[in-house]
């Protein structure tokens, strides 16, 4: 293999990496930021802790993306640390769906329940739209994981 070959295999598989981090730590950083402006708006721990949930939640998901990663980079063996990394990756599934759940369609509810606001409306949509974006890049990188496999 000549050395440009080398270099260009290098860095298909970092820009394959890139993206593979990149994707979902978008959408987290995102709903993230809205878990920021709710902890301005109730405080760190109210009555039901929504923006804190979101920002914890955040930071452990992209703690667990970049694990589980690693892992798959990492090739195949047995090893404690890549079946840690692996049961890791429910806490970034998890988040999802509660950005999905909880963001998303019960903010969507309350429209219906509680009242029309268009802050609801945006917050509602917001979580659907970011909640699916990080399951669905997070599912790409379990899919990618079984190809290697």
């Amino acid at each position: 293999m000549t050395d440009q070959a080398q270099q260009s295999a290098e860095h298909a598989r970092a820009v394959q990496s890139a993206e593979m981090f990149g994707k979902p730590m978008f959408a987290i950083t995102l709903v993230m930021i809205y878990g920021i402006y709710q902890i301005i708006q109730e405080g760190v721990w109210p009555a039901w802790p929504d923006g804190t949930i979101l920002v914890a939640g955040g930071i452990l998901s992209m703690i667990f993306v970049v694990l589980y990663v690693r892992s798959i980079e990492a090739g195949s063996g047995k090893s404690w640390a890549k079946a840690a990394a692996a049961f890791g990756g429910f806490v970034p599934y998890v988040y999802s769906l509660y950005v999905i759940g909880y963001v998303g369609v019960w903010s969507l509810v309350q429209l219906v329940t509680v009242g029309i606001t268009l802050s609801g409306l945006a917050g509602g949509l917001f979580g659907l739209v970011f909640g699916y974006r990080t399951l669905k890049t997070f599912y790409d990188i379990t899919e990618l994981s079984a190809q290697k496999a």
